[in-house]
């Protein structure tokens, strides 16, 4: 690798784990932590 390839390699590295991970707690929430059923009667109806 040279002198130039290695920093732009590893800023690369850097932005797709940083997506990753923001991917992954995105569908954390989407799917885990957002509450129940939306037909359910906790929600307010105007």
């Amino acid at each position: 690798m040279t002198q130039q390839e290695k920093p732009a390699s590893g800023m690369m590295l850097f932005v797709v784990l940083l997506l990753t991970a923001a991917f992954g707690l995105g569908a954390l929430y989407f799917f885990v932590l957002t509450p129940g059923d939306p037909d359910s009667n906790t929600m307010q109806r105007p």
